[in-house]
C-alpha cells in the first residue's frame, strides 16, 4: 500500500512539474512511479507524454507500447493508440 502512495504523490507532482513544463523533473517524478507501479497504464502514458516533449522519441515509443500491453481504463490505451500512430507515422 505504501508504494501505491508513494507512486500517486510521484504522479501528482509529476504532473505538476509537467504544467509548469518542467520536463525534466516530470520525467524523474513518473520514472519513480513507474518504479513503484510498474503496471500501472497511466504512468507509462505519462512517461511517454514527457518523453516526446523532451524529444526521447525512442523511449516514448517504448513506454506506449508498454501502456499498451497493460489493463486499465480506455482513455490511457486511446491516448496511447494515437500517440504510437502519429510518431511512428513520421518520416525517419
Amino acid at each position: 500500500m505504501e508504494q501505491a502512495l508513494a507512486a500517486a504523490h510521484n504522479v501528482e507532482v509529476g504532473d505538476y512539474y509537467f504544467g509548469k513544463k518542467n520536463y525534466d523533473a516530470a520525467l524523474l517524478r513518473y520514472d519513480d512511479a513507474r518504479e513503484e507501479k510498474p503496471r500501472d497504464i497511466a504512468v507509462h502514458v505519462r512517461l511517454g507524454r514527457v518523453l516526446e516533449r523532451l524529444k526521447q522519441l525512442p523511449r516514448a515509443l517504448e513506454e506506449y507500447k508498454a501502456a499498451l500491453k497493460l489493463s486499465g481504463p480506455q482513455k490511457w490505451s486511446d491516448e496511447a493508440k494515437s500517440a504510437l500512430l502519429r510518431l511512428e507515422g513520421r518520416p525517419s
